[in-house]
């Protein structure tokens, strides 16, 4: 099975760069700072034809980078599944 373009290649690491300038480093899972992962909006597992897009990617935690104030692994806990079944971001009083 060939590899997905969605995570290797030029245009891939062009729109996860663009998707950080755009959207920070604040996973978009659990709301805390420090994400550096792109997570897909549409998981690849579910399309994975669709374009490589920085604005259907949000920065998440991953396997290689827990988040330090929650200690999940925001992008792996989500899966395939959809974004409301994911547990809510943290308030910022």
């Amino acid at each position: 099975m060939p590899r997905s373009k969605h995570r290797v290649g030029r245009p891939y690491r062009r729109a996860r760069a663009q998707m950080f300038a755009i959207y920070g480093t604040m996973c978009h899972l659990c709301g805390h700072e420090d994400a550096h992962t792109a997570d897909h909006l549409v998981p690849v597992a579910v399309d994975g034809q669709q374009p490589i897009d920085p604005h259907a990617m949000r920065p998440a935690h991953g396997s290689g980078n827990p988040c330090p104030t929650c200690r999940r692994h925001c992008n792996q806990e989500r899966g395939t599944k959809p974004l409301a079944s994911m547990f809510r971001p943290a308030l910022h009083w």
